[in-house]
């Protein structure tokens, strides 16, 4: 469940920088191991789903008055996002926190050996599949790109389940055990997953590998990890985005292709692929990585506008608070 972290080029004397800050370390529940991972497996499995997702938005309601630092991080950024101010950001605050907490019920809803029947009972609308499928008749490989933003590990049960060849790109979890859980539990899904980041120096050949077999690479790509980001403009301000997605893409000729799992009024979901995105040929590399990366960042500007209380990014996106 994090973020995408591949080798790329030194973009530091091309662009005026604006690297995201550095992740807090305690930006995590005490919950996030291996231990509670199993315990909310668990409840999840026994319990009715409405009674897992009060209690998970509970106890991230809980969490989330009780750390302060999480709590301005989420303002400062849906400040920016949406322009709210005041009462109105403050319930439209708690109303992500709640979501984030019912999207986790969900998540360990679907992380057993029948996730894929039970994701589908979730999963009750589908749109742009024709975009997916355009992108896959190119033969070259496709790319879907998604931010911290609703049920993205249910696009992937629920793509897998119909039979799509799919590898997700990630980075270890913060303990090799939980690591190895989250990797069985995607694998009994037909999930292949790839980690990247410090120790796994041929993962970006295993992705153009992939890529070149015509299969489907997901990546979250909104919060990258140290060194392998791109600055971009977002929301008006300057922050980094992956370039993982541009990178592969230059040595693949594969399609980009934003995608998102949205929960609905309903508690149910909509998953939706977004038209491919139009990436930059350029003879210049490094112009090409960094104009096709500002291009990944402003398609996912409409879409976190439009949904805000399911955008999930409790660690600061930018380098500077938003304008009063």
């Amino acid at each position: 469940m994090r973020e995408l972290a591949l080798p790329t080029v030194d973009l530091a004397a091309q662009a005026e920088a604006a690297p995201a800050p550095a992740e807090p370390p305690s930006h995590r529940s005490g919950l996030y191991t291996l231990a509670g991972f199993k315990a909310a497996f668990t409840l999840a499995q026994v319990l009715p789903r409405p009674v897992c997702q009060w209690l998970a938005q509970s106890i991230s309601l809980l969490s989330y008055e009780r750390r302060d630092h999480v709590r301005q991080t989420l303002e400062d950024n849906l400040q920016r996002a949406t322009g709210l101010t005041a009462d109105a950001l403050q319930t439209l605050c708690r109303e992500n926190v709640a979501s984030f907490g019912r999207m986790m019920a969900d998540y360990f809803l679907c992380a057993g050996m029948n996730a894929g029947p039970r994701a589908l009972t979730l999963v009750e609308e589908w749109r742009g599949l024709d975009h997916l499928e355009a992108a896959r008749a190119r033969g070259r490989g496709t790319i879907i790109v998604t931010a911290h933003l609703g049920h993205w590990e249910l696009g992937g049960v629920t793509l897998a389940h119909h039979g799509w060849p799919l590898t997700v790109v990630t980075l270890d979890e913060p303990s090799s055990e939980l690591t190895r859980w989250r990797d069985t539990c995607r694998a009994h899904l037909g999930i292949r997953t790839i980690a990247v980041g410090p120790g796994h120096p041929f993962s970006f050949v295993e992705l153009i590998q992939t890529l070149r077999r015509n299969e489907i690479v997901a990546m979250l790509v909104d919060r990258p990890h140290t060194g392998t980001g791109a600055p971009v403009d977002f929301f008006g301000g300057r922050t980094e985005f992956s370039t993982g997605p541009a990178l592969l893409a230059h040595h693949t000729g594969a399609t980009v292709l934003p995608a998102f799992v949205l929960q609905k009024p309903n508690s149910r979901y909509v998953s939706f692929a977004e038209p491919a995105i139009e990436l930059l040929a350029d003879p210049d590399p490094r112009r090409a990585l960094r104009e096709n990366t500002q291009r990944i960042a402003t398609s996912f500007e409409s879409i976190v506008r439009a949904h805000p209380a399911q955008w999930f990014n409790y660690v600061p996106v930018w380098s500077e608070r938003p304008p009063a």
